[in-house]
């Protein structure tokens, strides 16, 4: 095989899994949530740590330097048997006059949970100079590719996914239950479904964009 051969199956494998990825929100039952067994998981957990890792590989332009932590991202792991126990706790963590809405229902269906955040750097208001605010502009996009890596990883692996902005678990008083620090701002819940898990009869629920799309965006520019 040549170079140019390989480049190709490099694009077409990649460009497959671009496509196959959608939106799915997977919603359980509260009072009877989605049983995983030992072995499953096990081996669906292992494949979740390793996607995290190799998602770390999203470029990022400066270093956050926290923790001796150079990424300006974070990700706060939940496998499925926390993942119910969120389920049963958040509506007591919700702040009174908020809904945690659906997500005691998601938190009940899904294989693990991962909530990504990303660490502003000067943001503090409109004090902040152009020049600091284009840096945490360039810590968010940083992270974003991250999640979106994670997404195509994930789908590689036949797991369903829902990238969620996190409702109520961006109260700063309900995301500290899960470890997330205070200068810490929630950019997405990663909610995953296993593939043993996807033949269930489950509410689901496509993402509302996917007909929609279009290249009506794309712009060459001619000079």
């Amino acid at each position: 095989m040549t170079i140019n051969d390989q480049n190709r199956d490099d694009f077409a494998a990649v460009k497959r899994t671009i496509e196959k990825r959608k939106t799915l929100k997977v919603l359980g039952d509260l009072g009877s949530p989605v049983e995983i067994n030992t072995t499953v998981a096990q081996n669906n957990d292992a494949s979740i740590r390793e996607a995290l890792r190799t998602a770390g590989m999203a470029p990022f332009h400066y270093d956050r330097a926290i923790d001796s932590i150079a990424e300006p991202w974070r990700a706060h792991l939940l496998f499925h048997q926390n993942c119910r126990q969120v389920a049963e706790l958040l509506e007591q963590w919700t702040p009174p006059g908020l809904s945690a809405g659906k997500l005691p229902a998601m938190f009940s269906a899904c294989g693990a949970a991962i909530l990504v955040t990303w660490l502003p750097q000067f943001r503090s208001g409109s004090e902040s100079k152009p020049e600091q605010i284009d840096v945490d502009d360039e810590h968010l996009a940083a992270a974003s590719a991250m999640v979106q890596n994670l997404l195509l990883l994930l789908t590689a692996k036949g797991m369903g996914t829902y990238w969620s902005s996190g409702g109520v678990l961006k109260q700063t008083g309900v995301s500290a239950h899960l470890g997330v620090t205070e200068g810490e701002k929630l950019l997405a819940v990663v909610f995953v479904e296993y593939p043993e898990t996807q033949t269930l009869e489950i509410d689901r629920k496509p993402g509302k964009h996917r007909d929609s799309r279009s290249d009506g965006w794309i712009r060459e520019v001619v000079l």
